[in-house]
């Protein structure tokens, strides 16, 4: 089969290849028009609307889903492609052969002779070069438990061989034929989508090449043995000898269990786990900056960069790497940041649920384009393989052509609500989207997104999600609190019947959100004496109604102090052992809540200014509203709230 392939992609590209530059762009461009990104293509405003079909796995049998789903894409006037684009070595070498990714672009454009790409590609190394023999084990990533996975992304060898990689694939195919139907390079790390290698279920990455790094970290934060010592309360430590930190038995792989919650690290006594996953981040973050750059040099600044990057909402744990989003926003170099929607919500009766800050990122002057890799009805049974049923690239999410229609519409409503782009992805390369319903179904929504973007108005939300990226760093529980104040509480927002903005507390400080009647703190747990300011001062010039979850305020970054959650909402709490799950009153009567798990700490009020709407199930008050605060201040002790409590708290 593969002697066959090679010779099927050999004999496109002697066919093709005189007519590959018969289309293309000269410069793309992401620009911000009154509040709202645009991808523009020499000075066109274009809708960022992509098909992807996997290469990887569709070969010339399925060559007629492929072409069926570009003519799919061609009903709707849509001309930009993206796949697989991989660069595999000459055997025994370290030197790429283009024929191949070549061969690949030339299946497309011999169906569409418009088609321009976003091509994702992999530089090395990987298993496939000569290199990879040579490889010190220290290179790879490793786990406590003395396995390695692949390369650590802080491998300086990695690295530099990483990014010579990509800048000659990117040099290479500028100065090709083909360099003129590429609009865009989407590249990643070990991991393409840029968070640890097996993270989740081993932890951190305790490989020499990380450690070395993170050493080399903390001696640019702390810059000598004396302040790291006295910030770790460690005497012993410094920066030549500084570990990763070790995780305790069973917290790994990351799961939700029926012990005590300890919600956050111990401060200072494990603000070790707090740096590390600063660091991680940050890690993520330089390496997304370093290969934009190259991207921009190698094509002489005309076409773009784009990411897997910025996945807040749903990624869990502290050094997930997904958390150091303002950074690469401030980044001129990136244009792209990208995500597939929630596994959560794919159904026709689910809301639609965006991974990223979408809204944080528009206002930033970024694409951020939501991969629609939904398994729907039309997926072709053959091409399945065993256990398509339970694995992760299965079930069937869409029962019928009605429903599929219908996930699709909603989930490009929610693109055009938010100023975003989209790929709708043939992840199985089975057919996802073939049938003849879509292409007018996309049709019709281009025309709408067209006429849109000709005249751009930023989208103005009646409710502001506000999200902290350094406050997620602080969270020792990997599963609970993401799972209940991030993905959770998403899916009810989805349903409020209100529109919703995502955005950072980093933005709402600065002034980067726009006014909303409400605002909703999700996470607002680490907050220093400039941010509560500025906050406070916010909501008092607006007379906004904010709502506050958990323990905003609560950590300072010296440590943890309940006195501050009462100057920041206006609403008295003090620590007090027990359980969270809440009945309502007044506001909230006849509702309940949260879940019924004890949570270190446990947050109680403690004013008898505030109005008691609700009650923790030993009597306890767990929610007040106030306005001593000098604005609407409403306080959720619990972390899990339900649809009920959001749709009334939110409802002003």
């Amino acid at each position: 089969m593969e002697t066959l392939m090679v010779a099927l992609i050999i004999g496109l590209t002697l066919c093709l290849a005189v007519g590959a530059d018969a289309a293309g762009v000269t410069e793309a461009r992401v620009e911000a028009s009154n509040g709202v990104p645009r991808l523009l293509l020499d000075g066109q405003v274009t809708v960022p609307f992509i098909f992807f079909y996997n290469t990887d796995i569709g070969g010339p049998e399925r060559e007629y889903l492929l072409r069926g789903q570009m003519e799919v894409a061609m009903a709707g006037r849509c001309h930009i492609y993206s796949l697989p684009l991989r660069v595999p070595r000459l055997p025994g070498t370290n030197d790429p052969n283009f024929a191949w990714p070549e061969g690949l672009l030339d299946r497309f454009i011999a169906i569409d002779p418009e088609a321009l790409f976003l091509v994702r590609i992999y530089p090395g190394p990987d298993r496939g070069w000569k290199l990879w023999a040579d490889v010190s084990p220290g290179e790879l990533a490793t786990y406590a438990d003395g396995s390695t996975g692949n390369m650590s992304l802080a491998s300086t060898v990695y690295l530099h061989h990483f990014e010579a990689d990509l800048r000659a694939i990117v040099r290479h195919f500028e100065s090709s034929p083909y360099g003129p139907r590429i609009i865009a390079y989407q590249p990643g790390g070990p991991e393409h989508e840029m968070f640890g290698d097996q993270y989740r279920e081993k932890g951190p990455d305790v490989s020499p090449a990380n450690t070395a790094r993170f050493r080399r970290w903390l001696a640019a934060r702390y810059g000598s043995d004396a302040a790291l010592q006295a910030a770790w309360h460690q005497p012993a430590v410094t920066l030549a000898t500084a570990e990763i930190p070790r995780p305790e038995p069973g917290r790994f792989p990351m799961r939700g269990d029926d012990r005590p919650m300890q919600v956050f690290y111990d401060l200072p006594g494990q603000r070790n786990w707090v740096d590390f996953s600063d660091y991680s981040n940050d890690l993520a973050a330089e390496c997304i900056m370093d290969w934009a750059r190259a991207i921009k040099e190698e094509s002489g600044r005309r076409k773009l960069s784009a990411f897997f990057y910025g996945y807040t909402m749903e990624l869990p744990g502290s050094f997930s790497g997904h958390y150091a989003v303002q950074r690469v926003l401030d980044c001129p170099d990136v244009d792209i940041l990208a995500g597939p929607w929630s596994y959560m919500d794919r159904r026709g009766e689910s809301p639609t649920s965006f991974m990223s800050l979408v809204d944080t990122i528009a206002a930033h002057g970024k694409l951020w384009f939501s991969e629609d890799d939904s398994r729907t009805n039309l997926l072709e049974r053959q091409y399945l393989g065993e256990g398509w049923e339970t694995g992760f690239n299965g079930p069937i999410t869409t029962a019928d052509l009605d429903e599929t229609l219908t996930v699709i519409q909603r989930n490009w409503t929610a693109i055009q609500t938010h100023r975003a782009g989209t790929w709708w992805m043939d992840l199985l390369a089975a057919g996802a989207f073939n049938h003849p319903a879509l292409g007018e179904l996309l049709k019709r929504n281009v025309e709408s997104y067209a006429a849109e973007l000709a005249q751009p108005t930023p989208f103005r939300p009646e409710v502001a999600v506000i999200v902290d990226e350094r406050s997620k760093e602080y969270v020792r529980s990997d599963w609970e609190v993401h799972s209940w104040t991030m993905m959770l509480m998403r899916h009810h927002m989805g349903k409020l019947g209100r529109s919703v903005g995502w955005y950072s507390l980093a933005d709402f400080v600065t002034g980067v959100v726009p006014p909303c009647g409400t605002y909703l703190f999700a996470n607002a747990f680490v907050v220093d004496d400039d941010q509560r300011e500025a906050i406070l001062q916010r909501l008092r010039g607006e007379q906004a109604q904010a709502v506050w979850v958990y323990a905003p305020g609560y950590l300072g970054l010296e440590g943890a102090n309940a006195r501050r959650v009462g100057t920041l909402t206006g609403i008295a709490v003090e620590e007090s052992p027990g359980a969270q799950g809440s009945t309502g009153e007044g506001l909230l009567a006849g509702l309940s809540w949260g879940a019924e798990a004890e949570v270190r700490p446990r947050l109680v009020v403690r004013d008898g200014q505030a109005e008691v709407l609700g009650r923790f199930r030993d009597g306890e008050v767990s929610t007040a509203r106030t306005r001593a605060a000098g604005y609407d201040s409403i306080y959720l002790g619990d972390m899990l709230l339900s649809q009920g409590v959001l749709a009334r708290v939110c409802g002003r």
